[in-house]
């Protein structure tokens, strides 16, 4: 295993101001520390900010490791006004993979609770602290997380016979299943350990749910939302190519100008969740996380050269062309890239990366 050891940045999107022309083609980078670093050490998964997001001019990270049991986990933020960190609080759950708006509130899924299986979980920001809201029965991992139709709906990870999708029609009170139908027949999901949804999709007024199921033999189906339930839409298996660098199949996702764009450590686009394109860079870069600002898409890519470190880049579109593209800057750094969020203070963006190690 070889041990690469990063450290956490930001760079400022001079481009996202409306100034890609006036950008240097390689920029500086700088480097605002591993708010992390008092809970995991140095060359630990658990230190990586899996998702961030700007929420009312402040940078929020999650950060742990549910495969190793890294918990409790704190949540991070970076003050853009006094240029500083702190500790928002501390959740019992191994991971905080994610981040999602539901209504005008953030909220973080509960990945993997620290407590019993019997109830899962999700923590309500409510601009001092986190809320724990333990009451998705079953919920042994909650990964996602979408308001639709007034309704609050989660993908699970669930044990087998029960169903990874549950639905929330009083504000997160109550949560109930939602049953899955396949071929006209009801979806049985009985003799599998690992029956998930990792990610929900809205697409021009439409929810759909890609359902992973198997141990040793996996398959990806998506599945639509009709009528209250979820009806069998398209198998992906053939469809999907991953590069793994989060726990998740999928990274980021977006809904922009009528497309459907999400990461695989490949960038894909789709009109109809049923024809996908797989967008392709110039020098085959893998795709790490991709954020909307302004009507416009940002996509972080990074490309490991010659010498071991890597070229990182950022990219946009803000066309109506889905494979539009064009680079707005690019920098040399001794890690791969991770994840990413847009910024409007001061009419900046930021990209930020942090410490952890992979397998050579």
């Amino acid at each position: 295993m070889k041990r690469i050891i990063c450290a956490l940045l930001s760079i400022v999107l001079m481009a996202v101001s409306g100034c890609a022309v006036q950008t240097p083609n390689y920029i500086t980078c700088i480097e605002l520390g591993i708010p992390t670093r008092s809970r995991y050490s140095a060359g630990v998964r658990a230190r990586c900010p899996w998702d961030m997001i700007v929420w009312e001019e402040n940078l929020y990270i999650g950060s742990g490791d549910y495969g190793a049991n890294t918990g409790p986990v704190d949540i991070w933020c970076y003050d853009t006004q006094e240029n500083t960190w702190k500790n928002t609080g501390t959740v019992p759950d191994e991971e905080i993979s994610r981040f999602c708006i539901v209504g005008d509130t953030l909220v973080a899924p509960g990945i993997d609770p620290i407590e019993d299986w019997t109830w899962g979980n999700y923590y309500q920001f409510d601009g001092n602290t986190w809320i724990k809201h333990r009451n998705i029965i079953g919920g042994i991992h909650n990964f996602d997380m979408v308001e639709y139709n007034d309704s609050i709906f989660c993908g699970l990870g669930v044990l087998s016979g029960e169903y990874p999708v549950v639905c929330s029609s009083d504000g997160g009170e109550t949560f109930v299943p939602i049953k899955m139908y396949k071929d006209g027949s009801l979806l049985d999901t009985f003799g599998s350990e690992k029956v998930r949804v990792y990610d929900l999709f809205v697409l021009n007024d439409t929810l759909y749910a890609l359902f992973r199921y198997g141990d040793t033999e996996i398959t990806y189906d998506l599945y639509k939302y009709e009528a209250g339930i979820f009806v069998y839409h398209n198998p992906w298996n053939e469809k999907i190519q991953k590069v793994k660098h989060t726990n998740n199949m999928i990274g980021g996702k977006v809904a922009l100008n009528g497309n459907m764009f999400f990461t695989t450590g490949y960038l894909y686009a789709t009109t109809d969740m049923t024809n996908l394109s797989c967008i392709e860079f110039p020098n085959a870069e893998v795709v790490y996380d991709i954020s909307v600002y302004n009507d416009t898409l940002y996509v972080l890519c990074g490309k490991q050269n010659k010498d071991g470190k890597y070229i990182v880049s950022v990219w946009k579109n803000n066309g109506k062309n889905a494979t539009d593209f064009s680079e707005l800057f690019k920098f040399v750094y001794a890690i791969p890239p991770l994840s990413m969020a847009c910024d409007n203070h001061e009419k900046n963006g930021m990209v930020v990366f942090v410490d952890y190690e992979i397998d050579a």
